[in-house]
């Protein structure tokens, strides 16, 4: 018997450096972003999965029983109840927001408006007052934007073609109405097809000659 070949087993270990870079920065499982404390604030159903805040604000709008107002988890479809607030009155996980960044760890006031989430973000400056940021989660938006943003724009080379073709269509408008408009201007004129009257009398006069005598 041929004896069997050795076996090697061998275990990838991560890197260091790549345990730090995933445990300190937790992404959304849906869009792949760092979580923050403001439009991507971790947000925890009832199933414990956690996604941002932006996340299911889209999915509610596209998704939400308008009688039971509940959401769906992308990931095991177990239903949860949204607030009257909306998405932001959902539960932050504060397991993922402890481990953001010390200036992220606090979560900034996020609301709903219609098919948009708003944030008044603060400025520092005395006398200037703070701003409103807004984020578009509604599908009319985004198909307006997408629509604008592929609108083809008419080169010179076919606004010349345009021009052409305008010219060439007045030509064979002119050139139909002269076609058809001569022969009735000649029966108007002349009571015939023909422009030439039939009438037309040619007169000859015979030249006089005259005799001298001497």
């Amino acid at each position: 018997m041929e004896p069997s070949p050795a076996l090697w087993h061998s275990q990838v270990v991560p890197l260091e450096t790549d345990l730090e870079r995933v445990s300190s920065h937790p992404e959304c499982s849906i869009c792949f972003n760092t979580y923050d404390n403001v439009f991507k604030t971790p947000k925890q159903l009832d199933c414990t999965h956690t996604f941002c805040l932006e996340c299911l604000s889209r999915i509610m709008t596209t998704s939400t029983d308008p009688q039971n107002s509940k959401i769906s988890c992308p990931f095991c479809r177990q239903p949860t109840i949204i607030p009257k607030k909306g998405p932001p009155a959902l539960t932050t996980s504060q397991e993922v927001l402890c481990r953001l960044p010390v200036h992220q760890q606090q979560e900034e006031p996020v609301w709903l408006d219609g098919e948009r989430l708003c944030y008044q973000r603060p400025i520092d400056i005395p006398g200037v007052p703070a701003f409103c940021i807004c984020v578009d989660i509604g599908v009319s938006g985004q198909s307006a934007v997408s629509s604008s943003q592929t609108r083809p724009r008419l080169g010179l080379l076919e606004r010349l073609m345009d021009w052409k073709r305008l010219l060439l269509f007045i030509f064979l408008m002119m050139l139909l109405l002269g076609i058809v408009l001569w022969p009735l201007q000649c029966i108007v004129t002349t009571g015939s097809m023909r422009c030439a009257p039939q009438n037309l009398q040619i007169s000859t006069t015979t030249p006089s000659t005259t005799t001298v005598n001497v």
